[in-house]
């Protein structure tokens, strides 16, 4: 047994796939909580597009711009024919990601042909990336050029300090609107043991947020949708550590210490966060291990509908370097 945490808020559905609980699971991604715990667990994670899985029947204005729904799996395939299910738009969505050519089973089923992947390897004003992601994320990079890919060195067009501030308000002015209606079924304040320290730290903050820094976050938020759309110009799809370090030590990141979470968390959302605050979708696949023979990943993101594209080319490399989670540590 290792003393590190499965990452992220979908972390139980992680752990109970990684154990063998469960064949898959159920998970959301508002800030990575797909492929975060993905990487930390050797798992397969795929965030969907922006509206390629309805939100019903909670509605979610400004957080579902962000979250997206879909599941943590150990093979492609399971993913995709996940995706068959649950994915198209219900009469009424404020919005819903362009359809698939055919079924994403069929889609993964085929040869991706020969990409142009942009290897991003660190981020302007970004946290340092760990030795062990680097060489995970190289190693990656070479095998998809083995595979006949072109690979070229690219410039993320993002700060991830802004990329956060930008999904903060966002998702913190929900939070605000989900605590409250409950609070108001209750009849009463909120007491000091309904929430987490950091979410209470949260609501705390965001409650009093002006109306026009909501609308501030959102137009930033498309600007950024432009700014990294710009990539997929001469690009079909990128390629970065999912995390910029291996996974943590359990209790580095503690939701009771919101000092912690305010140290630590940014480093590893500082990646997958874009794909939330743009809609795109992403994916970690499992490439390697740490120097503690713990499992990472590496993340790859296509322009919003992508979707097709990820999973064929997740299934070549499933086939060409097939996954498992090595024993750690004991």
């Amino acid at each position: 047994m290792t003393n590190t945490p499965p990452g992220a808020s979908s972390g139980g559905s992680a752990a109970a796939v990684a154990a063998g609980m469960v064949p898959v699971a159920h998970a959301s991604d508002g800030g990575g909580s797909i492929r975060i715990p993905a990487a930390a667990c050797g798992l397969f994670g795929l965030k969907p597009s922006r509206g390629r899985v309805s939100p019903a029947p909670r509605p979610t204005a400004l957080s579902g711009l962000l979250s997206a729904h879909h599941a943590l799996t150990t093979t492609v395939r399971d993913s995709a024919l996940l995706l068959d299910v649950a994915a198209g738009p219900l009469p009424g969505d404020a919005y819903a990601a362009p359809a698939p050519a055919a079924p994403f089973a069929e889609l993964a089923r085929r040869a991706p042909g020969r990409l142009r992947i942009g290897l991003i390897t660190a981020l302007p004003d970004g946290p340092a990336v760990h030795p062990d992601c680097e060489r995970a994320v190289r190693a990656a990079a070479l095998l998809c050029e083995r595979l006949g890919h072109h690979v070229t060195e690219t410039t993320a067009p993002y700060r991830p300090d802004d990329v956060g501030a930008t999904s903060g308000v966002l998702m913190g002015a929900d939070l605000v609107a989900q605590i409250d209606a409950r609070l108001a079924v209750l009849g009463r304040p909120p007491a000091d043991d309904d929430i987490e320290p950091f979410t209470r730290l949260l609501y705390d903050h965001y409650r009093t947020l002006p109306a026009a820094d909501v609308s501030r976050a959102l137009r930033r938020a498309q600007e950024i949708g432009w700014e990294t759309g710009a990539l997929f110009r001469s690009l079909d799809v990128t390629l970065a550590p999912t995390l910029a370090r291996p996974t943590p030590p359990l209790g580095t990141l503690d939701t009771a210490q919101p000092e912690s979470i305010y140290r630590h968390a940014s480093a590893y959302s500082a990646f997958t966060s874009v794909y939330n605050v743009t809609g795109m979708p992403a994916m970690s696949v499992p490439f390697g291990h740490d120097g503690q023979g713990l499992p990472l990943g590496v993340q790859f993101g296509a322009p919003l509908g992508g979707e097709g594209v990820l999973l064929a080319l997740a299934a070549q490399l499933e086939e060409a370097a097939p996954w498992g989670t090595a024993p750690g540590p004991a």
